[in-house]
Protein backbone atom coordinates (compact mmCIF):
# COMPACT_ATOMS: atom_id res chain seq x y z
CA UNK A 1 0.00 0.00 0.00
CA UNK A 2 2.90 2.36 0.68
CA UNK A 3 4.23 1.66 -2.80
CA UNK A 4 0.80 2.37 -4.27
CA UNK A 5 0.31 5.68 -2.46
CA UNK A 6 3.86 6.87 -3.08
CA UNK A 7 3.35 6.11 -6.78
CA UNK A 8 0.10 8.10 -6.81
CA UNK A 9 1.91 10.84 -4.89
CA UNK A 10 4.53 11.00 -7.65
CA UNK A 11 1.69 11.44 -10.16
CA UNK A 12 0.34 14.24 -7.97
CA UNK A 13 3.73 15.99 -8.09
CA UNK A 14 3.70 15.62 -11.88
CA UNK A 15 0.21 17.16 -11.80
CA UNK A 16 1.61 20.02 -9.73
CA UNK A 17 4.26 20.54 -12.40
CA UNK A 18 1.54 20.56 -15.05
CA UNK A 19 -0.21 23.33 -13.15
CA UNK A 20 3.05 25.31 -12.84
CA UNK A 21 3.71 24.91 -16.59
CA UNK A 22 0.15 26.04 -17.34
CA UNK A 23 -0.63 22.76 -19.10
CA UNK A 24 -3.58 21.90 -16.84
CA UNK A 25 -5.93 23.86 -14.64
CA UNK A 26 -5.27 24.09 -10.92
CA UNK A 27 -6.70 21.15 -9.01
CA UNK A 28 -8.42 21.71 -5.63
CA UNK A 29 -6.21 21.11 -2.59
CA UNK A 30 -3.57 19.35 -4.71
CA UNK A 31 -0.71 20.45 -2.46
CA UNK A 32 -2.26 19.05 0.72
CA UNK A 33 -3.28 15.85 -1.03
CA UNK A 34 0.32 15.39 -2.22
CA UNK A 35 1.60 15.90 1.32
CA UNK A 36 -0.82 13.31 2.68
CA UNK A 37 0.18 10.81 0.00
CA UNK A 38 3.65 10.89 1.59
CA UNK A 39 2.63 11.04 5.25
CA UNK A 40 -0.40 8.80 5.83
CA UNK A 41 -0.32 7.17 2.40
CA UNK A 42 3.36 6.27 2.38
CA UNK A 43 5.24 6.43 5.64
CA UNK A 44 2.34 5.74 8.00
CA UNK A 45 1.50 2.59 6.04
CA UNK A 46 5.11 1.43 6.39
CA UNK A 47 5.24 2.27 10.08
CA UNK A 48 2.05 0.35 10.78
CA UNK A 49 3.76 -2.62 9.15
CA UNK A 50 7.20 -2.33 10.73
CA UNK A 51 6.63 -0.93 14.25
CA UNK A 52 5.89 -4.27 15.95
CA UNK A 53 9.04 -5.78 14.40
CA UNK A 54 11.14 -2.80 15.48
CA UNK A 55 9.66 -2.93 18.97
CA UNK A 56 10.81 -6.50 19.48
CA UNK A 57 8.69 -9.03 17.62
CA UNK A 58 9.84 -10.24 14.22
CA UNK A 59 6.57 -11.95 13.33
CA UNK A 60 3.00 -12.49 14.43
CA UNK A 61 3.02 -15.50 16.70
CA UNK A 62 -0.64 -15.96 17.59
CA UNK A 63 -3.91 -16.12 15.71
CA UNK A 64 -5.20 -13.20 17.79
CA UNK A 65 -2.24 -11.05 16.77
CA UNK A 66 -2.73 -11.97 13.11
CA UNK A 67 -6.41 -11.02 13.28
CA UNK A 68 -5.51 -7.73 14.95
CA UNK A 69 -2.98 -6.93 12.22
CA UNK A 70 -5.50 -7.61 9.46
CA UNK A 71 -8.01 -5.46 11.34
CA UNK A 72 -5.47 -2.63 11.45
CA UNK A 73 -4.76 -2.95 7.74
CA UNK A 74 -8.43 -2.98 6.77
CA UNK A 75 -9.48 -0.04 8.95
CA UNK A 76 -6.43 2.06 7.98
CA UNK A 77 -6.99 1.47 4.27
CA UNK A 78 -10.74 1.96 4.50
CA UNK A 79 -10.32 5.20 6.42
CA UNK A 80 -7.48 6.80 4.50
CA UNK A 81 -9.26 7.04 1.09
CA UNK A 82 -12.23 8.64 2.86
CA UNK A 83 -9.90 11.29 4.31
CA UNK A 84 -8.54 12.01 0.82
CA UNK A 85 -12.03 12.20 -0.68
CA UNK A 86 -13.19 14.48 2.12
CA UNK A 87 -10.15 16.74 1.65
CA UNK A 88 -10.56 16.94 -2.13
CA UNK A 89 -14.31 17.65 -2.03
CA UNK A 90 -14.49 19.65 1.19
CA UNK A 91 -16.88 17.06 2.66
CA UNK A 92 -16.28 17.26 6.42
CA UNK A 93 -18.45 14.24 7.26
CA UNK A 94 -16.57 11.92 4.89
CA UNK A 95 -13.21 13.10 6.20
CA UNK A 96 -14.36 12.68 9.82
CA UNK A 97 -15.51 9.10 9.17
CA UNK A 98 -12.16 8.34 7.56
CA UNK A 99 -10.25 9.86 10.48
CA UNK A 100 -12.33 7.76 12.90
CA UNK A 101 -11.36 4.58 11.06
CA UNK A 102 -7.67 5.58 11.07
CA UNK A 103 -7.88 6.30 14.81
CA UNK A 104 -9.44 2.85 15.29
CA UNK A 105 -6.58 1.24 13.36
CA UNK A 106 -4.13 3.16 15.52
CA UNK A 107 -5.72 1.73 18.66
CA UNK A 108 -5.08 -1.76 17.34
CA UNK A 109 -1.48 -0.84 16.52
CA UNK A 110 -0.88 0.43 20.05
CA UNK A 111 -2.02 -2.91 21.45
CA UNK A 112 0.28 -4.82 19.09
CA UNK A 113 3.31 -2.62 19.78
CA UNK A 114 2.90 -2.82 23.56
CA UNK A 115 2.61 -6.61 23.41
CA UNK A 116 5.60 -6.94 21.06
CA UNK A 117 7.88 -4.65 23.06
CA UNK A 118 7.69 -6.76 26.23
CA UNK A 119 10.27 -9.18 24.76
CA UNK A 120 13.13 -6.69 24.53
CA UNK A 121 14.02 -3.07 25.06
CA UNK A 122 15.98 -2.22 21.86
CA UNK A 123 14.78 1.34 21.87
CA UNK A 124 11.23 0.11 22.48
CA UNK A 125 10.27 3.25 24.38
CA UNK A 126 10.68 5.27 21.18
CA UNK A 127 8.21 2.99 19.41
CA UNK A 128 5.80 2.74 22.33
CA UNK A 129 5.63 6.53 22.75
CA UNK A 130 5.44 7.49 19.06
CA UNK A 131 1.87 6.32 18.30
CA UNK A 132 0.47 8.47 21.10
CA UNK A 133 1.62 11.56 19.21
CA UNK A 134 -0.30 10.28 16.19
CA UNK A 135 -3.38 10.00 18.41
CA UNK A 136 -2.94 13.66 19.35
CA UNK A 137 -2.41 14.60 15.71
CA UNK A 138 -5.62 12.86 14.65
CA UNK A 139 -7.55 14.53 17.47
CA UNK A 140 -6.23 17.90 16.27
CA UNK A 141 -7.45 17.00 12.79
CA UNK A 142 -10.89 16.30 14.25
CA UNK A 143 -10.77 19.76 15.79
CA UNK A 144 -10.15 21.29 12.36
CA UNK A 145 -12.91 19.22 10.75
CA UNK A 146 -15.50 20.00 13.46
CA UNK A 147 -14.36 23.59 14.05
CA UNK A 148 -13.38 22.85 17.66
CA UNK A 149 -10.20 24.67 18.59
CA UNK A 150 -8.16 25.70 21.57
CA UNK A 151 -6.98 29.24 22.39
CA UNK A 152 -4.70 29.11 19.33
CA UNK A 153 -7.67 28.89 16.97
CA UNK A 154 -7.71 27.14 13.62
CA UNK A 155 -4.07 27.84 12.75
CA UNK A 156 -3.01 26.65 16.19
CA UNK A 157 -4.80 23.37 15.48
CA UNK A 158 -3.02 23.06 12.12
CA UNK A 159 0.37 23.55 13.74
CA UNK A 160 -0.44 21.13 16.56
CA UNK A 161 -1.60 18.57 13.98
CA UNK A 162 1.60 18.86 11.90
CA UNK A 163 3.92 18.96 14.90
CA UNK A 164 2.32 15.93 16.56
CA UNK A 165 2.37 13.81 13.42
CA UNK A 166 5.79 14.82 12.08
CA UNK A 167 7.98 16.15 14.92
CA UNK A 168 6.42 13.68 17.37
CA UNK A 169 5.22 10.43 15.79
CA UNK A 170 7.48 10.16 12.73
CA UNK A 171 10.53 11.70 14.41
CA UNK A 172 10.42 9.32 17.39
CA UNK A 173 10.13 6.31 15.09
CA UNK A 174 12.97 7.61 12.90
CA UNK A 175 15.19 8.27 15.92
CA UNK A 176 14.51 4.86 17.45
CA UNK A 177 15.05 3.10 14.13
CA UNK A 178 18.32 4.92 13.46
CA UNK A 179 19.71 4.23 16.93
CA UNK A 180 18.73 0.57 16.59
CA UNK A 181 19.99 0.02 13.04
CA UNK A 182 23.13 2.14 12.57
CA UNK A 183 25.41 -0.29 14.47
CA UNK A 184 24.41 -2.95 11.91
CA UNK A 185 24.70 -0.55 8.99
CA UNK A 186 28.10 0.93 9.87
CA UNK A 187 29.71 -2.11 11.50
CA UNK A 188 30.39 -0.56 14.92
CA UNK A 189 28.81 -0.28 18.36
CA UNK A 190 26.70 2.77 19.04
CA UNK A 191 29.26 5.53 19.61
CA UNK A 192 27.52 7.38 22.46
CA UNK A 193 25.00 5.01 24.08
CA UNK A 194 24.33 7.41 26.94
CA UNK A 195 22.97 9.95 24.47
CA UNK A 196 20.15 7.56 23.58
CA UNK A 197 18.21 8.85 26.61
CA UNK A 198 18.98 12.46 25.69
CA UNK A 199 17.53 11.84 22.25
CA UNK A 200 14.40 10.16 23.60
CA UNK A 201 13.59 12.82 26.19
CA UNK A 202 14.68 15.70 23.96
CA UNK A 203 12.42 14.64 21.09
CA UNK A 204 9.52 13.59 23.33
CA UNK A 205 9.45 16.63 25.61
CA UNK A 206 10.35 18.97 22.76
CA UNK A 207 7.57 17.65 20.53
CA UNK A 208 5.10 17.96 23.41
CA UNK A 209 5.99 21.65 23.71
CA UNK A 210 5.71 22.11 19.95
CA UNK A 211 2.21 20.61 20.05
CA UNK A 212 0.94 22.36 23.18
CA UNK A 213 2.38 25.79 22.37
CA UNK A 214 0.43 26.51 19.15
CA UNK A 215 -2.76 24.90 20.44
CA UNK A 216 -2.68 26.99 23.64
CA UNK A 217 -1.28 30.09 21.86
CA UNK A 218 1.66 30.13 24.28
CA UNK A 219 4.81 31.10 22.42
CA UNK A 220 7.00 30.32 25.41
CA UNK A 221 5.92 26.67 25.25
CA UNK A 222 6.64 26.55 21.53
CA UNK A 223 10.08 28.11 21.86
CA UNK A 224 10.97 26.00 24.91
CA UNK A 225 9.88 22.86 23.12
CA UNK A 226 11.92 23.85 20.09
CA UNK A 227 15.06 24.35 22.18
CA UNK A 228 14.68 20.98 23.91
CA UNK A 229 13.92 19.31 20.59
CA UNK A 230 17.14 20.64 19.06
CA UNK A 231 19.14 19.15 21.95
CA UNK A 232 17.59 15.72 21.34
CA UNK A 233 18.18 15.94 17.59
CA UNK A 234 21.82 16.99 18.01
CA UNK A 235 22.35 14.00 20.34
CA UNK A 236 20.86 11.71 17.69
CA UNK A 237 23.07 13.08 14.91
CA UNK A 238 26.13 12.82 17.17
CA UNK A 239 25.44 9.09 17.48
CA UNK A 240 24.81 8.68 13.75
CA UNK A 241 28.00 10.47 12.69
CA UNK A 242 30.08 9.09 15.58
CA UNK A 243 29.06 5.49 14.85
CA UNK A 244 29.82 5.99 11.15
CA UNK A 245 33.29 7.37 11.94
CA UNK A 246 34.01 4.57 14.42
CA UNK A 247 33.00 1.89 11.94
CA UNK A 248 34.21 0.95 8.49
CA UNK A 249 32.85 4.19 6.95
CA UNK A 250 30.67 2.27 4.54
CA UNK A 251 27.35 3.30 2.97
CA UNK A 252 28.33 6.94 2.76
CA UNK A 253 25.50 7.84 0.41
CA UNK A 254 22.89 6.62 2.88
CA UNK A 255 24.57 8.73 5.53
CA UNK A 256 24.33 11.69 3.13
CA UNK A 257 20.58 11.12 2.77
CA UNK A 258 20.15 10.95 6.57
CA UNK A 259 22.15 14.14 7.16
CA UNK A 260 20.34 15.89 4.32
CA UNK A 261 17.01 14.84 5.81
CA UNK A 262 17.83 16.30 9.21
CA UNK A 263 19.14 19.47 7.59
CA UNK A 264 15.64 20.20 6.28
CA UNK A 265 14.02 19.11 9.55
CA UNK A 266 16.08 21.65 11.50
CA UNK A 267 16.32 24.39 8.85
CA UNK A 268 13.13 26.15 10.07
CA UNK A 269 14.49 26.37 13.65
CA UNK A 270 16.25 29.76 13.40
CA UNK A 271 13.31 31.22 11.47
CA UNK A 272 10.68 30.29 14.07
CA UNK A 273 11.59 33.01 16.62
CA UNK A 274 11.64 35.63 13.87
CA UNK A 275 8.19 34.63 12.65
CA UNK A 276 6.79 34.76 16.20
CA UNK A 277 8.51 38.00 17.26
CA UNK A 278 8.32 40.00 14.03
CA UNK A 279 5.14 38.85 12.25
CA UNK A 280 4.74 42.17 10.43
CA UNK A 281 8.15 42.12 8.74
CA UNK A 282 9.05 38.43 8.35
CA UNK A 283 7.14 36.54 5.58
CA UNK A 284 5.62 34.02 7.98
CA UNK A 285 3.21 32.39 5.51
CA UNK A 286 5.92 31.76 2.90
CA UNK A 287 8.30 30.40 5.54
CA UNK A 288 5.60 28.11 6.95
CA UNK A 289 4.85 26.70 3.49
CA UNK A 290 8.55 26.13 2.83
CA UNK A 291 8.99 24.50 6.25
CA UNK A 292 6.15 22.03 5.58
CA UNK A 293 7.66 21.21 2.18
CA UNK A 294 10.98 20.64 3.96
CA UNK A 295 9.43 18.27 6.48
CA UNK A 296 7.65 16.22 3.82
CA UNK A 297 9.92 16.31 0.77
CA UNK A 298 13.25 17.11 2.41
CA UNK A 299 13.08 15.04 5.60
CA UNK A 300 10.53 12.24 5.12
CA UNK A 301 11.32 11.45 1.49
CA UNK A 302 15.08 11.37 2.11
CA UNK A 303 14.72 8.98 5.03
CA UNK A 304 12.43 6.85 2.85
CA UNK A 305 15.03 6.92 0.06
CA UNK A 306 17.74 5.83 2.49
CA UNK A 307 15.94 2.90 4.11
CA UNK A 308 12.43 2.13 2.87
CA UNK A 309 13.28 -0.35 0.05
CA UNK A 310 15.77 -2.13 2.34
CA UNK A 311 13.17 -2.39 5.12
CA UNK A 312 10.69 -3.92 2.68
CA UNK A 313 13.24 -6.55 1.63
CA UNK A 314 14.08 -7.28 5.28
CA UNK A 315 10.43 -7.80 6.18
CA UNK A 316 10.20 -10.42 3.46
CA UNK A 317 11.79 -12.88 5.90
CA UNK A 318 9.40 -12.90 8.86
CA UNK A 319 11.27 -15.60 10.74
CA UNK A 320 14.26 -13.46 11.60
CA UNK A 321 15.02 -10.16 13.26
CA UNK A 322 14.24 -7.31 10.84
CA UNK A 323 17.01 -5.13 12.31
CA UNK A 324 19.66 -7.83 11.91
CA UNK A 325 18.54 -8.34 8.32
CA UNK A 326 18.46 -4.64 7.46
CA UNK A 327 22.13 -4.41 6.53
CA UNK A 328 21.68 -7.31 4.09
CA UNK A 329 18.53 -5.68 2.73
CA UNK A 330 20.49 -2.48 2.15
CA UNK A 331 22.99 -4.37 0.02
CA UNK A 332 20.27 -6.25 -1.85
CA UNK A 333 18.46 -3.17 -3.19
CA UNK A 334 21.62 -1.27 -4.08
CA UNK A 335 22.97 2.10 -3.05
CA UNK A 336 21.25 5.45 -3.63
CA UNK A 337 22.10 7.42 -6.74
CA UNK A 338 24.15 10.61 -6.57
CA UNK A 339 21.54 12.18 -8.87
CA UNK A 340 18.83 11.25 -6.36
CA UNK A 341 20.73 12.79 -3.44
CA UNK A 342 21.58 15.98 -5.32
CA UNK A 343 18.14 16.49 -6.89
CA UNK A 344 16.14 16.24 -3.67
CA UNK A 345 18.42 18.61 -1.77
CA UNK A 346 18.81 21.18 -4.57
CA UNK A 347 15.04 20.96 -5.09
CA UNK A 348 14.43 21.74 -1.44
CA UNK A 349 16.89 24.63 -1.62
CA UNK A 350 14.84 26.05 -4.50
CA UNK A 351 11.56 25.67 -2.56
CA UNK A 352 13.07 27.42 0.45
CA UNK A 353 14.25 30.17 -1.90
CA UNK A 354 10.59 31.07 -2.52
CA UNK A 355 10.38 32.21 1.13
CA UNK A 356 13.36 34.57 0.89
CA UNK A 357 12.31 38.22 0.23
CA UNK A 358 15.27 38.97 -2.12
CA UNK A 359 14.09 36.13 -4.40
CA UNK A 360 10.40 37.06 -4.33
CA UNK A 361 10.38 37.89 -8.04
CA UNK A 362 11.70 34.39 -8.86
CA UNK A 363 9.18 32.51 -6.70
CA UNK A 364 7.30 30.92 -9.61
CA UNK A 365 10.48 29.75 -11.33
CA UNK A 366 11.96 28.44 -8.08
CA UNK A 367 8.75 26.52 -7.32
CA UNK A 368 8.82 24.93 -10.76
CA UNK A 369 12.51 23.95 -10.49
CA UNK A 370 12.05 22.71 -6.91
CA UNK A 371 9.13 20.39 -7.67
CA UNK A 372 10.77 19.16 -10.87
CA UNK A 373 13.94 18.11 -9.02
CA UNK A 374 11.94 16.53 -6.19
CA UNK A 375 9.93 14.58 -8.77
CA UNK A 376 13.19 13.18 -10.19
CA UNK A 377 14.34 12.00 -6.74
CA UNK A 378 10.87 10.66 -5.95
CA UNK A 379 10.91 8.59 -9.14
CA UNK A 380 14.11 6.87 -7.97
CA UNK A 381 12.38 5.98 -4.68
CA UNK A 382 9.30 4.55 -6.39
CA UNK A 383 11.45 2.46 -8.75
CA UNK A 384 13.58 1.12 -5.87
CA UNK A 385 10.51 0.36 -3.77
CA UNK A 386 8.75 -1.63 -6.49
CA UNK A 387 12.00 -3.49 -7.17
CA UNK A 388 12.15 -4.41 -3.48
CA UNK A 389 8.54 -5.64 -3.61
CA UNK A 390 9.16 -8.06 -6.48
CA UNK A 391 9.77 -11.77 -5.74
CA UNK A 392 13.33 -11.41 -7.08
CA UNK A 393 14.24 -9.11 -4.16
CA UNK A 394 15.44 -11.45 -1.43
CA UNK A 395 17.68 -11.01 1.56
CA UNK A 396 19.53 -14.07 0.39
CA UNK A 397 20.17 -12.61 -3.05
CA UNK A 398 23.44 -11.14 -4.30
CA UNK A 399 24.65 -7.93 -2.71
CA UNK A 400 24.78 -5.01 -5.14
CA UNK A 401 25.88 -2.21 -2.84
CA UNK A 402 29.56 -1.46 -2.70
CA UNK A 403 30.95 -1.23 0.80
CA UNK A 404 33.25 1.57 -0.28
CA UNK A 405 30.59 4.09 -1.27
Amino acid sequence: MAGLYLSVGLLAVIGKLGVEFGAIDALPRLRWLTIHFVTIGGLTQVLFGVLPALAGSASATTAATTRNRWFQWLTLNAGYPLILIGMATGDTTTAAVGATLVLTALGGLLVTVFRASTSGDRGARFFRTAPWFLVVGILAAFGMLLNLHGPGGYFGSIEAHVHANVWGFLALVAAGALLTSIPHLFGADLRYPRLRGVTYWGVTVGAAGLVAGPWLARHELTMGGLAVYVVGTVALLANVVGTYRAGDRIRTRRLALVLGAYLWLTFPVPWAPLVLLFPETVPGTAIELAAIDGLVFGWMLQLAMAFLPAVVVSLGNETQDVVSLLDVGVETVGRPSRVQIASVNVGMLALWGTAMPPLEGLADSLTLVGYLLIAVAWAFLVADLWTALTPRASVTGPATESLSE
